[in-house]
């Protein structure tokens, strides 16, 4: 008779899943506190831990399976020294080991207190999973409730016995598990040490884990292989699981859709209402805020009609059934906005393919709270940095020239300024009455990306706002600017240069404002 101990927080499918492992063989049951009620009410012979340790549990719980008659059983090899020691000591060979731990990262979203949150570190759930994969050439061991139908399947193929690579595959998921409740453990302490101010900047070692959410078609090109992962406690750091929108329509997505999709996210958050946001590999191609949305929308898609054709567009306000009857007229990938009109969905649905992604309110409002981020450099290892730019504030801006920001500027400034952080290597983005007029991006040098931007503009940068990413390094791109018409000119400031580009923009009648903090982007 195979004795089985359970020791469960999600009860899940636990039920179903005993009655299912009960068909192949009589089952004797021990369990913990919580879960052998549970069984017991579900109609189960089940003993108590305490029973079988002869000792209760202690410490308000903390403490109630770490004995060696726990222990021992899970531990012991099929070895005559250890079955002689289990017969000496009067303790029974466990042999199959079901464990789920508190639910510390779901605990995480309720923002508890520091002193709650350690009660919800598991201490005996991660011994009992150690030790049962540990021995896994004797002990399967189960640690999630999803891997019941696959543990069933296994035994109905098997004549009831687990096989050694089942064992094994189980021991693989139970050490994974264990190391991934470790790393969301520290990651909370780290959390609190910075904001106690008792860490440094960045910390001397990093444990991330991730987890499968869903595997793509491919990657950026056809011959990559890709999955989509996240972190286990994605939601407490961020605000939102993952997948963080409901798709309601459409192909699967690919590799370069979500990456498309969370360009779009990141410029939209923090806009005004109402912004509409058209993507194409990774950057805006039309960027627009207005009071009314159709006028939003054709805003943005006149900057940049060319690039908006099979384009990610974005909205921050629900996209109405004749705004979806204008998108429909191109070919687009992706519409994305927090709400839909009905009327809006039975117009995209003659579009089969077209991914349609709701987003939740919050996505649009979270912000990372500096949690590191990490680049792949391959051979030369990893780059981890902390992104903390600050608000968007013109109040704080510093004008440095002798015309001055105008009153009716401010919005152009602030709208600009939002979207040219998240551009790419030499941005320089130019816009007028809250919508772009031109973008230059991804060129190795700044003063070409300030003739693509302005040449895309055309007549209509008269006036208009032209904002770059970081300094300039020279008096050219100012006369270039000049020559357009810009009336307003944004740049973090910082340059050797700086007092020839302010003159430069004095003798011009341009107003220049330094935000002083760069924001450029590889």
């Amino acid at each position: 008779m195979p004795a089985v101990l359970v020791s469960v927080s999600d009860k899940t499918g636990l039920e179903n899943f005993i009655r299912r492992l009960d068909r192949f063989t009589e089952l004797k049951l021990i369990a913990t506190g919580n879960t052998a009620k549970f069984l017991t009410e579900k109609g189960f012979n089940c003993i108590k831990v305490e029973d079988l340790t002869e000792f209760p549990e202690i410490l308000a719980g903390r403490v109630k399976t770490l004995h060696p008659k726990v222990l021992g059983g899970i531990l012991s090899r099929p070895s005559k020294e250890d079955r002689d020691c289990l017969a000496e000591h009067k303790i029974e060979e466990i042999d199959i080991v079901i464990v789920n731990l508190y639910p510390f990262e779901k605990k995480l979203q309720e923002k508890l207190s520091e002193s709650e949150m350690v009660e919800q570190i598991d201490i005996g759930g991660v011994t009992l999973l150690r030790a049962a994969a540990k021995n896994f050439s004797r002990v399967a061991v189960i640690s999630d409730p999803g891997q019941y139908d696959e543990v069933i399947e296994g035994l109905d193929a098997n004549q009831g016995q687990f096989t050694e690579g089942l064992r094994k595959e189980l021991a693989h998921a139970a050490f994974l598990r264990t190391a991934q409740y470790d790393s969301i453990i520290s990651g909370y302490l780290a959390s609190a040490l910075r904001t106690d101010g008792l860490a440094g900047e960045m910390p001397d070692t990093m444990l991330v884990t991730l987890k499968k959410k869903m595997d793509l078609r491919y990657g950026e090109n056809p011959h990559h292989a890709a999955a989509w992962y996240a972190t286990a406690d994605n939601e407490a750091r961020y605000g939102t699981a993952v997948p963080p929108f409901e798709q309601l329509q459409g192909k699967d997505l690919s590799a370069n859709n979500i990456t498309d999709a969370f360009a779009c996210v990141n410029i939209l958050k923090g806009m005004p209402k109402t912004t509409t946001c058209i993507i194409k590999h990774n950057n805006p191609c039309g960027v627009a805020s207005d009071n009314d949305l159709a006028t939003s929308f054709r805003k943005a898609y006149d900057c940049d009609p060319i690039s908006a054709f099979g384009g990610i567009y974005g909205f921050n306000v629900e996209v109405t059934e004749a705004l979806a009857t204008r998108i429909i007229e191109n070919f687009v990938e992706i519409v994305m906005a927090p709400a839909f009109e009905k009327g809006a969905l039975a117009v995209f649905a003659k579009k089969k393919n077209l991914r349609v992604l709701q987003m939740p309110e919050e996505l649009l409002r979270a912000k990372h709270k500096g949690v590191p981020f990490m680049k792949d450099l391959k051979e030369f290892g990893f780059l981890v940095e902390r992104e903390t730019e600050a608000p968007v504030s013109v109040d704080q801006f510093r004008v440095v020239t002798e015309a001055k920001l105008e009153a009716g500027q401010k919005e152009d400034v602030a709208f600009a300024w939002s979207v040219v952080r998240h551009l790419t290597s030499n941005a320089i983005f130019v816009a007028k009455d809250r919508r772009s007029l031109g973008i230059g991006i991804g060129q190795t040098n700044r003063v070409q990306s300030v003739r693509l931007a302005l040449t895309q503009a055309g007549e209509e940068a008269k006036g208009a706002v032209l904002t770059s990413d970081a300094f300039f390094p020279n008096t050219d791109n100012i006369e270039e600017a000049a020559r357009a018409g810009i009336k307003v000119i944004v740049q973090p400031g910082g340059s050797i240069k700086d007092e020839d580009v302010i003159a430069a923009c004095n003798k011009a009648g341009i107003c220049m404002l330094f935000t002083g903090q760069r924001c450029f982007r590889h």
